[in-house]
């Protein structure tokens, strides 16, 4: 529901920028309209056409032509090109006299659908038509089919999501008479999240879901889940397959992991007993347990905190690197942390962390300084009374 909130205050907001631009736009000749052709010099060309059913008129010389899908402009140059087989530079002009009432039909789930009325002599795009019908929560408006019967027939599946997200102009055609809109229901899937999470159990979800937004919807994980040993199994198979939950959880489209219909995630707790070194600037040194989910600053409490020579702005997490002896460095500055600037992140079995700290003879000097001029502001006060 939430998501379709945006989108639908991002549909308000495009939707305005849409129609100026339509304004703009020129007007396409459709079944029944009537037109007004002159060719300069000849009365007999010159008159009223009207466009039948199948958007074609009945000139002489010519004979029948599809019009349909055409405008004024579009047509004059064609005429030009057609009558210069019997006519030195002819002068043609075409003009739409009068506009028949045009329909689109809108069908699926929207609240207001069946034959909606277009706008006269002003381009109507697809968004347009959408909001006008008012999908429902449930719309899927990433697949919505539309018919075609001129001026070419014709069936495409638009994505006005991608409109209403990122401005991709491609799915916000232009809507034509007797076009015919199908806006599809979003097809549900039910998934299982079994484990250390705060609401296990069946899940009812979005087809296309990810992982993410199943944990999410469960509640989140709990302090005893065990993150690295969280696996997905498919329905009708046996394999488990791990999850890689740092980067399943990231905002990354690329990184998030789609689930299938009967899917089954299985987040299991801690069974043994793992600890993180913390050392340097910290009151005691050495191993802490990591208990659940632990962050940075639990561990660093655990440690008895930082020491008066902690430089906190330059802390490194030293992690182990799968399927190697080597350990990446992932650098931290608690003070950032503290304004609230940046996350305080989440730490893994057997993380080193390392606590910098001020050299001992800086810091002997800074207190030798800090207590000389403490006596002096206390001599000063004295010699006041």
């Amino acid at each position: 529901m939430k998501r379709m909130t945006i989108l639908f205050a991002l549909l308000m907001t495009v939707l305005a920028v849409s129609s100026a631009l339509a304004q703009s736009e020129p007007i396409r000749i459709g079944a029944g309209d009537t037109l007004g052709i002159t060719l300069v010099g000849d009365k007999d060309i010159s008159g009223q056409y009207k466009v039948d059913d199948h958007g074609y008129i009945k000139m002489p010389l010519l004979g029948s032509l599809k019009v349909a899908g055409e405008t004024e402009e579009s047509l004059t140059k064609k005429l030009t090109e057609m009558l210069k087989r019997y006519y030195i530079d002819p002068v043609v002009t075409v003009v739409i006299l009068e506009r028949f009432p045009r329909y689109v039909t809108v069908t699926g789930a929207v609240r207001k659908g069946g034959k909606l009325p277009l706008r006269e002599n002003v381009p109507t795009r697809l968004i347009e038509v959408i909001q006008a019908a008012e999908p429902e929560p449930g719309a899927d408006l990433a697949r919505i089919k539309l018919t075609r019967k001129q001026p070419a027939p014709a069936e495409m599946t638009l994505d006005l999501e991608r409109f209403i997200k990122f401005g991709d102009p491609t799915a916000n055609v232009e809507i034509m008479p007797d076009d015919v809109i199908l806006v599809p229901a979003k097809q549900m899937m039910t998934v299982f999240v079994t484990g250390a999470v705060a609401r296990p159990g069946a899940l009812t979800l979005q087809e296309g879901s990810t992982f993410r937004e199943a944990i999410l919807q469960a509640g989140g994980l709990q302090p005893n889940a065990d993150n690295l040993r969280i696996t997905i199994r498919h329905e009708g198979q046996t394999e488990e397959i791990p999850v890689n939950y740092n980067d399943a959880m990231s905002q990354d489209p690329a990184k998030q992991v789609v689930l299938k219909n009967g899917d089954r995630i299985l987040v299991p707790t801690v069974q043994e007993a793992v600890t993180v070194a913390v050392y340097g600037g910290v009151n005691r040194q050495g191993t802490v347990p990591l208990v659940g989910r632990m962050r940075l600053s639990e561990a660093i409490g655990a440690a008895g905190g930082f020491s008066p020579l902690a430089r906190k702005w330059d802390i490194k997490i030293l992690r182990a690197v799968p399927g190697s002896a080597k350990r990446q460095t992932i650098k931290v500055n608690f003070a950032e942390i503290e304004e609230g600037k940046a996350d305080d992140p989440y730490l893994e079995p057997n993380d080193q962390v390392v606590v910098a700290e001020r050299p001992r003879e800086q810091f002997n000097f800074m207190t030798a300084l800090s207590a000389l001029s403490a006596i002096a502001s206390l001599a000063w006060l004295l010699r006041r009374r």
